[in-house]
């Protein structure tokens, strides 16, 4: 999706829940428009795979039949599990988990986990996704899917009654135009969606009457585990706090909008910086939210310690994203001219699938620059040692843009949607953009901030949690 093209979508989003009683799009008692607003932004952002076909009955039943033995291994299970009373639970994926010191490691939450240790409360980190088997960090971390397994069978879904929803039949086409899939189905995309929010929200029923904490840290509170838990937790009284993990700003849309919060959004919002605090509160367009600027907890982790590069000449880190294609020909021609006066580090997404991976080395492998040991080094090193230590870092739109500012580290920004998702950044002379896309300017752009710096003041992250716990 292009910048254009994703300009128009949100602005199509905004203002038609500013004409419409989105507010009023109700199913079982929740306000679903946050959660259609979001996902389908995001099925949009992603479309439909290629391989993304029919499935066949025989395929309906195999899949049945392997959900019915996971549903009875995980009954079994279920029984077994006991989780204890705490002061604060702390809830995400398991993507945000990276190798540390040979230990998995919740980049966000264990550095708060120290904290609260220290101060003697009780915490408890729960996960979906697939189990973690290596050594988790202080052995820190509950895979709660099978529970969500456990009453999958539970949940019975009732009729989603559309003709209440005003407006809905005019999304509905927007949806379907824009996706363009004959594979897709926005009535059925929607009960599915509203299914498994509903199934998570019993988890949580169930998981909430067990620990009953005081408050709870979501990473990404727009993906539909974390809706199921707000809706549970709302009705609770329990106040949630969102804890930024990457790119917000206009362009965002579980960040900008939203007249009024629907009873389902964070209560608070956690920034890492002011400047995004800033724009939060001028793109939400609803007002009692609340905001704290927190920092990165993995920069502040990782603050003292240093992972020397080891390099003779200046370094460039290129952080990748999951588009396509992964790279364009006009940087590749721009490592081919410098690869003798710059080492090149090019950073994975951890969305590249291991097929677009390998294709990229191989092609690299083709032109005489693939050098394993730079590859290694961009690919196993914690990324904020990374973006604290090159002289350089160049992207798209990457949320590694605001994490390199966060570390004083310069960037050029390479599209639209970074330019403006970090005008802020632009204007305070830590990133450039604007830059016409061929490796002529590039490299212009490369030599006249190669090396460049700012010095930075890190939050005090043991303070945060002395003002939020």
């Amino acid at each position: 999706m292009n910048f254009r093209e994703r300009q128009k979508i949100i602005d199509y989003l905004n203002v038609f829940e500013a004409e419409h009683p989105t507010e009023d799009w109700l199913f079982g008692g929740i306000k679903i428009w946050p959660i259609l607003k979001t996902t389908l932004f995001l099925r949009l952002f992603w479309g439909i795979k290629a391989n993304q076909k029919q499935r066949t009955k025989r395929f309906e039943l195999l899949n049945s039949f392997n959900h019915a033995v996971k549903r009875i291994n995980s009954s079994l299970r279920f029984k077994k599990i006991k989780l204890n009373s705490t002061d604060y639970l702390f809830f995400s994926g398991v993507n945000f988990r990276e190798k540390f010191n040979g230990e998995s490691f919740n980049k966000f939450y264990d550095p708060i986990g120290d904290k609260l240790d220290k101060k003697s409360k009780e915490f408890l980190f729960l996960e979906y996704g697939e189990e973690i088997l290596e050594k988790t960090y202080k052995s820190r971390g509950e895979n709660i899917q099978l529970i969500y397994r456990y009453f999958e069978s539970k949940i019975k879904m009732a009729e989603i009654d559309y003709s209440k929803m005003v407006g809905l039949e005019e999304f509905k086409s927007f949806i379907e135009k824009k996706l363009s899939n004959s594979n897709f189905s926005f009535y059925k995309e929607t009960q599915e969606t509203l299914r498994k929010i509903l199934i998570w929200e019993a988890s949580f029923d169930w998981i909430l009457e067990q620990t009953k904490p005081q408050k709870i840290f979501l990473l990404s509170y727009y993906n539909i585990p974390c809706f199921g838990l707000l809706i549970a937790a709302r009705k609770r009284g329990i106040q949630c706090i969102d804890i930024q993990h990457g790119t917000q700003g206009v362009l965002h849309p579980a960040y900008s909008g939203f007249k009024e919060d629907y009873s389902i959004l964070p209560t608070l919002f956690w920034l890492w910086d002011q400047k995004t605090e800033e724009q939060l509160k001028e793109n939400l367009k609803f007002s009692n939210f609340q905001t704290k600027v927190g920092g990165n907890p993995w920069h502040y982790f990782l603050i003292n310690k240093t992972n020397e590069l080891n390099r003779k000449k200046p370094s460039i880190l290129y952080t990748l994203q999951p588009l396509n294609p992964l790279i364009d020909d006009y940087l590749v021609e721009t490592i081919l001219k410098t690869k003798e006066d710059f080492a090149w580090l090019i950073r994975l997404h951890p969305r590249i699938d291991i097929k677009s991976r390998n294709q990229l080395i191989d092609r690299f492998k083709s032109l005489e620059i693939f050098d394993k040991v730079l590859w290694d080094l961009a690919n196993k090193t914690p990324l904020p040692l990374l973006l604290k230590e090159v002289d350089l870092h160049i992207s798209k739109f990457s949320g590694c843009i605001s994490e390199a500012a966060d570390l004083g580290t310069f960037s050029i920004i390479l599209e639209k949607n970074g330019e403006i998702t970090y005008k802020h950044l632009i204007e305070e002379g830590i990133a450039i953009g604007g830059i016409e896309l061929n490796s002529e300017n590039l490299l212009d752009a490369i030599n006249s901030n190669i090396g460049r710096k700012k010095a930075i003041d890190s939050v005090d992250l043991e303070l945060v949690i002395d003002q939020l716990c």
